[in-house]
């Protein structure tokens, strides 16, 4: 019986301590400086619990009030911001399709996006800047010539290009 106990207690033992060993392993690493995730997602909550930040490789279809607004044209690689109500604020990101990099700011509700840059490797890039009333302005390079664009509330266009004469 004695000799039994001597080696169930070296066993015991000897596995408690290689637990031990890989528990402070894993620790050490998992505050190592140089580690890296990789994951496919992150969603960074509020104190309430309400995504705020969305981190992703795809990012999910946008968001009104916390519900579905449909579909992205495109899927989207990049980071979104959420208001408190669930509303995408904006974000930016890259394209699967198209090859373009997107910086948005969507306005309080989430329904109108009020500042876009789109920046696309092959046509240049386009900054617009929009109201809730639809008024605007819009600068582009992507027919290979600068272009301004201003629409007014009656949706009326006014273009400037170069070589053009000058919007009223």
């Amino acid at each position: 019986m004695g000799r039994a106990l001597n080696v169930t207690t070296l066993l015991v033992s000897s596995l408690a301590l290689l637990v031990s060993g890989w528990t402070a392993w894993r620790l050490h690493d998992s505050q190592s400086p140089q580690r890296v995730l990789d994951v496919r997602g992150v969603v960074v909550r509020d104190a309430k619990g309400t995504p705020r930040v969305l981190l992703g490789a795809p990012l999910p279809d946008p968001t009104r009030h916390g519900q579905s607004a449909g579909p992205r044209a495109s899927a989207l690689s990049g980071l979104v911001l959420l208001g408190p109500d669930g509303s995408e604020r904006g974000g930016y990101g890259t394209t699967d399709i198209g090859g373009e990099a997107l910086l948005t700011l969507d306005d309080a509700n989430g329904s109108t996006e009020v500042f876009k840059v789109v920046a696309n490797r092959d046509q240049g890039a386009t900054l617009m800047v929009k109201h809730q009333n639809n008024t605007g302005a819009m600068l582009t390079s992507w027919q290979g010539k600068p272009e301004l664009m201003f629409v007014d509330d009656s949706g009326q266009s006014y273009y400037v290009r170069p070589g053009a004469s000058a919007a009223p």
